[in-house]
């Protein structure tokens, strides 16, 4: 388990570098090198990250034969409206970043049916949090001009 959270870990540390405003969003936004990774704020981060995408994979089967979407990841995507400072194509880095992540830590082993196979799992992911992002969007939206 120690393991799968250092990947945690190097994937937040990934999206960081790409998007460094996205590390402003977080209270360790201050936090470098061994300080940030040390900080108990980040770690639980990267272990909610880490549940999130370990239930997923979990119930992959049942998300495949299911009807709809995952209701869990869309209530996760509305919860992003109200973060300050999130943009919706957020969740395209995080995607970028574990397969980086992925790719870096699996080297040979991480084949492109792997690869296919993480892509698409991730797209799934994407799409029922930005689905939901996107409906609590247009919902705040329109109470804002309801309540002019």
């Amino acid at each position: 388990m120690l393991m799968i959270k250092a990947l945690f870990v190097k994937v937040f540390l990934r999206i960081f570098e790409y998007r460094p405003s996205v590390k402003r969003m977080f209270p360790f936004r201050d936090a470098w090198g061994d300080q940030l990774i040390r900080h108990s704020q980040f770690i639980q981060q990267a272990n909610r990250f880490m549940r999130v995408i370990t239930i997923v994979v979990g119930a992959v089967d049942y998300l495949r034969s299911g009807p709809g979407g995952s209701p869990a990841l869309y209530e996760l995507g509305r919860r992003h409206v109200t973060i300050e400072g999130f943009l919706p194509d957020y969740f395209d880095v995080f995607t970028r970043a574990v397969i980086y992540v992925w790719q870096q830590e699996l080297r040979e082993l991480f084949t492109s049916e792997v690869a296919d196979a993480w892509r698409t799992l991730f797209v799934y992911i994407i799409d029922q949090l930005k689905e939901g992002y996107e409906d609590e969007w247009r919902n705040t939206i329109a109470l804002q001009q309801t309540n002019r």
